[in-house]
């Protein structure tokens, strides 16, 4: 029996390395096949910060765009307006103070950066993984935390925010360390990360009004986390209207125009239009801080608070006007839990574990599919396959939306025992 076990082990390990291998395939050979080589995320927040600290220029200002958009597309995408959002968009995009996290890299050359950063992505990933199991209150073995790392690093929206060199994985991996300094009864420390956090403020900001929701269920012993995020946000704002006057209103100016340039909407706004879109995420949106405000009493380790925090995150993902598949670095904790508390399924109805069976299809699809393309790539010559480049791609935009869904089920399935921890293998100890 327990060779049994073991060689299944190994051969969810076998399973974890060939997904990662034809993933990285497919977004090297396939996906940015036709990619420009100087295409890089991290350009633009790289040189922004090198000319405002360096040389004290406005990183919003169309000149800065325009040296970015030159690099990066080989001519700037337009000279008729400072009023054109053409001119500012594909520039900067971040508040001021996401230049003083670059802070280091701005006396290195950009090549010296990548390379720095690309080792920085893979450590910040799997930093995100020991970070969320320790969330989690799960213990791997060293054969499964392996397994769980290849198909982490080897998921799309790893290996696209690592090709891209977005700031993603940063961003990420400080909302995994806010949360497990929760959860570990740091909220000192909690609260000055989760506002680092925010130089990305679409993926914190669900979370924020989330903790704040829950602070108030014991306002005595959680108050350090308010007051440290506070404190920590006022210092932000601070140093960022010193160092770019008047910034704020410039900065929604930018993001306006960075919306037309990425194609900035969200899956509601596809399905339903832009306005119908915007007014059912709000209502997805409430609907997840009413379950906060429910259970606000519980424990930051506790099963409920993990499920709530997890499923504000993926509704996040829902309401936020991107389609990109790198912001789902933040389902990876969805996805642990619906492993952690699987077992709590056997008590649930058919239609929650046909929800959650429907979630880890639609991940599976992606490697799946660029397993697929690997293998007819023995065939037949890859430029013919890049019409099918978007294959692997098809069910990302539902993921968030299986994940939300999933989570809620298992949130209305948990008992109330909620001190039993579930370990990996579904035993409770």
């Amino acid at each position: 029996m327990n060779n049994l076990f073991i060689r299944k082990k190994l051969l969810w390990l076998l399973l974890s390395v060939l997904s990662a291998g034809s993933m990285a395939w497919y977004v090297t050979a396939v996906w940015s096949a036709n990619q420009p080589p100087q295409f890089s995320d991290l350009y633009a927040p790289w040189w922004a910060a090198h000319e405002l600290l360096l040389h004290g220029r406005n990183p919003y200002s169309p000149a800065v765009a325009h040296e970015i958009q030159t690099v990066i597309y080989g001519a700037p995408a337009s000279d008729v307006s400072t009023n054109d959002p053409s001119n500012i968009a594909g520039g900067f995009a971040y508040p001021p103070y996401a230049a003083l996290l670059l802070w280091p890299t701005v006396y290195l050359s950009f090549e010296q950066v990548q390379k720095l950063f690309l080792g920085t992505s893979v450590l910040a990933i799997l930093l995100s993984l020991a970070l969320w199991l320790r969330f989690l209150r799960l213990r791997p073995s060293p054969l499964l935390w392996m397994t769980l790392a290849f198909f982490t690093l080897g998921s799309f929206p790893a290996l696209q925010a690592i090709r891209l060199q977005n700031l993603s994985v940063i961003a990420a991996a400080l909302i995994a360390l806010s949360l497990f300094l929760v959860s570990a009864d740091h909220l000192l420390l909690a609260g000055i990360f989760l506002a680092l956090s925010t130089f990305k403020p679409q993926f914190a900001a669900g979370l924020i009004l989330g903790l704040a929701l829950w602070i108030t269920g014991d306002w005595r012993r959680r108050r350090p986390l308010a007051w440290s995020f506070l404190i920590t946000m006022l210092l932000l704002f601070l140093m960022s209207s010193w160092l770019v006057p008047g910034w704020i209103h410039t900065f929604f100016s930018v993001l306006r125009a960075y919306r037309l340039y990425t194609y900035g909407h969200s899956l509601l706004d596809v399905w339903f239009t832009p306005r119908g879109g915007a007014f059912i995420g709000v209502c997805l949106l409430l609907a997840a801080l009413a379950v906060c405000w429910k259970h606000r009493s519980k424990a930051a380790n506790s099963a409920r608070f993990s499920l709530i925090t997890t499923l504000l995150l993926a509704v996040t993902l829902i309401v936020i006007p991107t389609l990109a598949p790198h912001a789902q670095l933040l389902l990876l904790p969805g996805f642990l839990n619906m492993i952690h508390m699987r077992k709590f399924l056997s008590s649930s109805g058919t239609p929650a574990k046909m929800i959650v069976a429907a979630a880890w299809a639609l991940l599976a699809w992606s490697w799946i599919a660029a397993f697929g393309l690997l293998v007819a790539a023995l065939l037949v010559p890859i430029p013919r396959l890049l019409r099918f480049w978007q294959l692997p791609l098809y069910t990302s935009p539902l993921l968030p939306l299986a994940v939300s869904f999933a989570l809620s089920c298992l949130l209305w399935s948990i008992p109330q025992q909620e001190g039993r921890k579930l370990d990996l293998s579904g035993n409770i100890p």
